[in-house]
């Protein structure tokens, strides 16, 4: 049972002090533990920093183009429907996220982009009639 508590302390870096290492098996126990917790802690840390990172510069991205047509707004004075119907349309396009399928598509071999294409859009071709 010392042995769990021992873990749980080290990994949780709370270390106490009321549970120590005293054999040479004990210690390397805690060393490897150690240096397990620092990693997955700095390996959780990195992933929501870049998780946070990732979404921050998508927004940026966002705010940039509703920033372009505010300015075109004013300087040509365009029309308040017309405005509208662009802003909803560059926010809809940010939700989907259409880009991302089309970078995946482009890295795609010719003829499995071609499958591709034709499984998406198979619904889409078998209600055309050309004759």
């Amino acid at each position: 049972m010392t042995a769990f508590y021992f873990t749980v302390t080290t990994l949780v870096t709370v270390g106490y002090g009321d549970i120590s290492a005293y054999s040479f098996e004990e210690k390397i126990f805690a060393i490897i533990l150690m240096l397990l917790g620092v990693v997955s802690f700095s390996f959780a840390t990195g992933t929501i920093a870049s998780i946070i990172t990732s979404y921050d510069s998508q927004e940026a991205v966002l705010k940039e183009k509703i920033a372009t047509l505010n300015e075109m707004q004013i300087e040509y004075d365009l029309d308040i429907s017309l405005f509208n119907k662009l802003a909803k349309t560059i926010k809809y396009d940010h939700a989907k996220k259409k880009r991302d399928m089309m970078h995946f598509t482009e890295e795609l071999p010719h003829m499995l982009k071609i499958e591709l294409s034709m499984a998406i859009h198979l619904k889409m071709y078998s209600h055309v009639r050309f004759f």
